[in-house]
């Protein structure tokens, strides 16, 4: 008479149990990961509008309001490009009055132009959230 073992089953009943429970750890760290990278950058409400001011320029105007917990800190404004190319406009293009570096309190806003070429096609914003020093983007703003 041969005696079966009850072990292996036993052992693989085990194996595929933890499996399964590691696998919803695992799962769980990922789609929190992901809500908190899809949330950045949506504490801020970015508005701007543009219009063809010559051949050669356009100006856009520009509202931010923040409204995330604590104050952020301007350190770029970025024009994306028709060919797809991004550039930061804060670097060579004039902005009128000169938002970089500015804080902005929690709950309040900040308007200014800037003069760009014809062929920017959205603008997003770099700004770093105060109390931690993260810098993080604004959603893209296409112009009109």
């Amino acid at each position: 008479m041969k005696r079966r073992s009850l072990s292996n089953l036993i052992g693989a009943v085990i194996l595929i149990s933890a499996t399964l429970i590691g696998g919803v750890f695992v799962y769980g760290y990922f789609q929190r990961s992901l809500k908190t990278m899809e949330s950045m950058g949506q504490g801020i409400e970015v508005l701007a509008n543009s219009e063809l001011v010559a051949n050669n320029s356009k100006v856009v105007y520009i509202k931010i309001i923040n409204d995330m917990p604590n104050g952020i800190k301007i350190l770029g404004i970025y024009g994306v490009f028709n060919n797809g190319s991004i550039q930061n406009l804060s670097l060579t293009n004039k902005i009128d009055p000169d938002v970089i570096q500015k804080e902005i309190p929690q709950g309040e806003g900040s308007s200014f132009i800037v003069y760009v070429a014809p062929s920017v096609q959205s603008i997003f914003i770099k700004y770093s959230y105060s109390p931690t020093g993260q810098v993080m983007s604004s959603q893209a703003v296409k112009l009109g």
